[in-house]
């Protein structure tokens, strides 16, 4: 940021950027003049007389950083530098290439953790503190109906529950057991939220896209995977599971969510598998039923041949089951689900209300009504 000449004209501005970018904002650092070489502060400069403020800003981040940004907002403001000279800080968001330092000699995003111990020049500190509660709201994560995760950098911020500390356990649990394509706790934010490792890839959208055989068939290596890491995992004393019950001989905890609207998929391949909220007591067919209805997928109409060709994939990649022990599973499995979602809608559970904005449950049990029609021609194939 160029800051003012005493010797120029007054009534002057001096315009910053706030470049935020999934719950991050982008500091750089100065290296003159001597007295602020070495602080921190938002990348800007003076408002030419043939400029707006969103002009300027827009301008001095592509001299500065070699980058493109819109503007989107404005931080509450101005603060003023000296008589005459008035800073306001603008929060835009990149449209183009990553940010390259020209004049400034380093660069960094920080997360809202982070912000407030950098060394910010005193022209730009008055601004942090509304910064920082804006980066906390981060960026909104698609996938799943539950909702209320948030994208901070390399992080995912959830609401919590009772069921936490359970789930908590289970994640740490797989990670000491080495089972990969899970998120890892960090702990909990300044909101009350948990605070997970950011899983990249994209999610596939259930009702517009059918998973590929590939993805499907790593999907379910990676589901007899977590379920041999979690056969020796003991929930801590009084552990409560969102949908309750207890641990029974025979069981173990199942994710309860495993459609592949949850699944990580990078460059088309199986990655991971997110919201483990759900998770809790069940058994191994509970999580094979329920990826089948969600991924073959058996909530749709598709043609049979497809239903008796994936549903065939998923055991021999799981290895274990049959194909009719799983399609005769689905049914017991959904028509659960579907009594959960209305208990907890009931019973005012947040993410049960979110699902009840989508329609749920009275879409599955629409679509569970459908398949229990097709299901005496599928078994017939199956074991034919």
């Amino acid at each position: 940021m160029n800051l003012p000449n005493p010797s120029e004209p007054s009534d002057r501005l001096v315009v910053g950027a706030a470049i935020v970018s999934h719950g991050r904002v982008l500091a750089a650092r100065r290296t003159d003049p001597v007295d602020l070489a070495g602080g921190w502060e938002f990348p800007g400069g003076k408002v030419d007389p043939d400029e707006t403020p969103e002009q300027a800003c827009v301008r001095e981040v592509r001299e500065e950083l070699g980058c493109e940004v819109r503007v989107v907002g404005e931080l509450a403001g101005p603060a003023v530098l000296r008589p005459g000279w008035v800073l306001r800080v603008l929060v835009v968001e990149l449209t183009g290439v990553e940010p390259v330092p020209h004049e400034h000699d380093a660069i960094r995003w920080l997360d809202p953790e982070e912000l407030l111990d950098c060394p910010w020049l005193a022209a730009d500190a008055p601004f942090l503190p509304e910064l920082r509660e804006m980066l906390l709201d981060g960026s909104p994560l698609v996938g799943g109906n539950v909702g209320g995760a948030v994208r901070i950098g390399h992080t995912v911020r959830r609401p919590t529950g009772a069921w936490s500390p359970a789930v908590h356990a289970l994640l740490d649990h797989l990670a000491a057991a080495g089972l990969d394509g899970i998120p890892h706790v960090l702990g909990t934010d300044a909101r009350g939220r948990e605070v997970l490792t950011y899983l990249p890839g994209r999610s596939i959208d259930v009702d517009e896209e059918v998973a590929g055989d590939e993805v499907l068939a790593e999907a379910m290596r990676w589901l007899r995977r977590f379920h041999d890491a979690v056969r020796d995992f003991a929930p801590p004393p009084g552990a409560q599971w969102r949908n309750g019950g207890e641990l029974q001989p025979g069981q173990l905890v199942c994710h309860h969510d495993a459609g592949a609207y949850n699944w990580a998929v990078v460059d088309g391949h199986f990655a991971g598998i997110y919201d483990w909220d759900m998770a809790g007591p069940g058994v191994e067919l509970d999580d094979l039923a329920f990826t089948a209805w969600n991924s073959v997928p058996l909530a749709l109409v598709i043609p049979d041949d497809d239903v008796v060709r994936r549903l065939r994939l998923m055991v021999r990649e799981y290895g274990a089951y049959s194909p009719v022990e799983v399609l005769d599973a689905v049914d017991r499995r959904i028509g659960s689900a579907t009594d959960k979602i209305t208990a907890g809608q009931r019973a005012g559970d947040p993410g049960m209300l979110n699902l009840a904005r989508v329609g749920e449950p009275q879409r599955t049990l629409e679509r569970l009504d459908v398949m229990r029609l097709r299901l005496p021609a599928l078994r017939a194939t199956l074991k034919s």
